[in-house]
C-alpha cells in the first residue's frame, strides 16, 4: 500500500512526457505524444472494404495524410474469393514501428497507458470518416481472452483499448456476451491454415442478444481468423451486422 502511494506521488510530481521519445514538450498534460511523434505516425493508405487489408504498399505519415482519413472503395482478391464473416473492417494503422512496440508493451509489460493512447488515436481517425447520418453500432464486443490467459495477464488488452473508443462515441461495451471456450495457442505462432483451424468454435455467445449491429474491437489483425470466428458466433445468434475495428493491420500471411 505504501509503495502504491509513493508511486502515485512520484508520478504526480514528474512532468508528463511523450510515450515514444520521452520529450516533455506536450501540448497539454492529457497528451501522450509530442507533436513531432504524432505527426510521424504511419497510417494506412487505401484498404479493402471487407477485411481492412492495405491495398497500398506505402503507408503515409499521419501529418502528411491525404483526406479522407480512410479510403475504402473496393474489395481485395481474398475477400472476393472467400470473404470473412464481417460486413466491414476498419483499421487505420500498420503493424509497424511504433505501433508494434506500443502493442507489445501493452500486452506483455502491462503498459496500460498504451491502451488509452491506441484507443484515442483510433477514435480521432474514426471521427473523421463517420458521416453525420451514419448509425453507430449498438454495442462493442472486445475480443475475449480465455480465463487462463486472463489470469496470467491480468487484463484484456482489447477491452482496455475499447474503453476510450466507447466513451468517445457513447457505445456500450458488452462485457459478458461472448466467452472464449478454448485456451488456444497464440495466433502469432501459427501458419494461416493453423490459425483458421485454431479458432474454429473457440467462441460462444452465452447471453441473449438484443443488437442488430455489433462491432468487434481488437488490437492487431493479421489473417482475420479471430474476428471471423467471433463474427460467425454472433451471426449464428441472430446479429445482422458485424463489423470489426482493429487498431493495427498486419500484412496477411501467405497460404
Amino acid at each position: 500500500m505504501v509503495d502504491n502511494w509513493l508511486n502515485y506521488i512520484l508520478s504526480a510530481c514528474m512532468a508528463p512526457s511523450c510515450l515514444l521519445c520521452g520529450s516533455t514538450s506536450l501540448a497539454s498534460a492529457k497528451d501522450s505524444l509530442c507533436h513531432a511523434c504524432r505527426h510521424d505516425l504511419p497510417v494506412l493508405g487505401e484498404c479493402c472494404l471487407g477485411c481492412g487489408n492495405p491495398l497500398d504498399n506505402t503507408p503515409f505519415a499521419l501529418g502528411a495524410r491525404p483526406y479522407p482519413a480512410l479510403i475504402q472503395t473496393r474489395y481485395c482478391g481474398r475477400c472476393l474469393d472467400k470473404p470473412l464473416a464481417l460486413d466491414r473492417c476498419i483499421s487505420f494503422f500498420p503493424y509497424l514501428s511504433p505501433f508494434d512496440r506500443l502493442v507489445t508493451n501493452l500486452k506483455f509489460n502491462g503498459k496500460l497507458g498504451n491502451a488509452r493512447l491506441l484507443g484515442e488515436l483510433f477514435s480521432d481517425q474514426l471521427a473523421m470518416i463517420l458521416d453525420s447520418s451514419e448509425t453507430l453500432p449498438d454495442a462493442i464486443v472486445a475480443v475475449p481472452l480465455h480465463a487462463s490467459r486472463m489470469r496470467q495477464r491480468g487484463f484484456n488488452q482489447s477491452l482496455e483499448i475499447a474503453r476510450p473508443i466507447a466513451r468517445r462515441f457513447g457505445i456500450p461495451i458488452e462485457l459478458s456476451l461472448v466467452q472464449r471456450r478454448r485456451a488456444t495457442p497464440p495466433q502469432s505462432s501459427l501458419s494461416l491454415k493453423q490459425r483458421q483451424k485454431n479458432l474454429r468454435g473457440a467462441f460462444s455467445v452465452i447471453t441473449s442478444i438484443n443488437c442488430n449491429h455489433i462491432v468487434i474491437v481488437d488490437d492487431v489483425m493479421t489473417s482475420g481468423s479471430t474476428v471471423h470466428a467471433l463474427a460467425l458466433a454472433l451471426k449464428r445468434k441472430g446479429v445482422k451486422t458485424v463489423s470489426a475495428w482493429c487498431i493495427c493491420r498486419a500484412r496477411p500471411l501467405a497460404k
